[in-house]
Parts: structure tokens; sequence; C-alpha cells
């Protein structure tokens, strides 16, 4: 709807039946205001869901002969409502973007006891939480043969329990991720020939901890013929492993070296 000449508002609404939980109402609101042509400044509140799977609802675990831990015949959908806004601008040859957020979490699953207490152990949604932070990106021509584009993003986590629940494990099962991340990707095309590079830094990731990482990809490339190109690429050329996850070494990502060949038909 068309509210002035300069001021939109978008309403949305999807609805999900899920054979474990039923129908879900899934509602989008966003404004959108374009005060000149080159800039956009942009709010939205947003629902969404993660429906229960079979996971939830039926599983068995044991340990040896004991059944320690079953699903949740009454797991209810975890719950996301999102509020976001930001500007969109455009500076000749560049343009930039800044996005602030605020995610409100409730009926995560959580691990609780049965009626007891006593095992086995079942699946509950007494967890909730919130993340806040900012996003912004940014791209310039600097020549018509050289691009440059970036990102950065800044977020923080805090995760607790609803009453009652048991706070079993604590909240590091909740999620485990890094508070800033940043990308830098250059692209050069010399005509039959192009060049792309790919910096990344990824923050340390606070509990299980793992060490923060800055790695490279790059990829040269020859178009031999219109239809034909071959092309040699490397990703995380700047170590010879690293770890992104918690149980060193089978999770350490190698460099990669690869030779390609396209053939268009």
């Amino acid at each position: 709807m068309s509210l002035t000449d300069d001021l939109n508002l978008i309403l949305g609404l999807k609805l999900e039946n899920d054979p474990f939980s039923g129908l879900s109402p899934l509602p989008n609101v966003r404004l959108a205001w374009t005060p000149k042509p080159d800039l956009l400044v942009w709010a939205a509140v947003s629902r969404a869901i993660r429906a229960p799977t079979p996971f939830d609802t039926d599983v068995v675990e044991k340990q040896g002969q004991t059944v320690f831990l079953t699903g949740n015949p009454d797991f209810e959908p975890e719950k996301l409502t999102a509020f976001e806004a930001g500007d969109r601008a455009e500076f000749g040859t560049a343009s930039v973007s800044f996005s602030a957020f605020y995610n409100l979490y409730t009926d995560l699953r959580s691990i609780e006891f049965s009626p007891g207490p006593a095992l086995p152990l079942l699946w509950g949604n007494g967890m909730t939480g919130h993340i806040y932070g900012l996003e912004s990106w940014g791209s310039y021509q600097a020549a018509t043969w050289w691009r440059l584009d970036a990102g950065l993003t800044l977020q923080h986590e805090h995760q607790g329990f609803a009453p009652g629940s048991s706070r079993l494990l604590g909240v590091a099962q909740a999620g485990d991720d890094p508070h800033t991340q940043a990308r830098l990707r250059s692209s050069m095309d010399f005509g039959k020939f192009s060049f792309d590079a790919d910096f990344r830094y990824v923050g340390m990731l606070p509990g299980p901890a793992v060490p923060a990482y800055i790695e490279l990809d790059s990829r040269l490339a020859w178009r031999i013929a219109a239809a034909t190109e071959i092309a040699v690429s490397g990703m995380n050329l700047l170590h010879a492993h690293h770890q992104e996850w918690t149980i060193p070494p089978a999770d350490e990502i190698p460099r990669m070296v690869f030779l390609e060949l396209r053939q268009s038909f």
C-alpha cells in the first residue's frame, strides 16, 4: 500500500500447517521510505518458527539397555519474532547498506526431567533467548574492470531458561556463534582473463571455544573461447588447515586447490 508518494507499507501472511504442531500464522510487516531516489530507509517485523520433527517428538536414545532420552509428542514449535531496521544508499559508483536487528526467541528446545523426576529425560521447550546486532555491506566499482565488495556482521547472543525448566546442560547447547564476521571480495575482469579474491574473517566461538581465523579463496580463469573456460581455484589458502568446530583433528578444514575446465554446449 502506498501511504504517500515516498512511503510504502507491505503486509504479508504465511500459513504453515505442520503435521506435528498444526497451523501456524507467520505474519510480516514492512515499511519502506524513499526520501530520495538514491536512498531507502526501511523497517520490518516478522515471525517465523522451526516446526517440530520426528527427532523432537519420537526419538528414543539409549545408553546400554537404559532409555535416557525420548522425544516429546507435545513438543511446541520454536518461535522467532524479528525486528529489523536499516537503510540503503547509492553514491555514484558506490553503494552501502546498514541494518540493525533484534531477534526474540521463545520455546527453544531444552532437556527436561520426566515427571518424578526420573529417567528418561525428554525434550522440552524451556529455553528462551535474544540476539541483537548490526550488519553492513558495501560495493565500489573502482574501475570498469574492478569491483570491490565488503561486509561486516556484529552480533551478541543471550540465552536463558523459562521458569520451571531443568536447566540441564546450560545454554551452550542452543548455539555457539561468532560475535564478529567480516568479508572483502575483489573481482577483476581483463577481457579473456578474470581474477577473484575473497578474504574472510570469522571471530572466535565463545563456548566451546574455537579460535578466530582469517582465510582467502581465489580463482583465476581464462576464457579460451566463447564456450570454453579453464580456471585454477584455491580455498583456505592462508593456512594448511584451520579449525571451525570443537573436536580436532577430524573437523579441521584443509587448504584445497582445484583445476577446472568448463565447456558450454
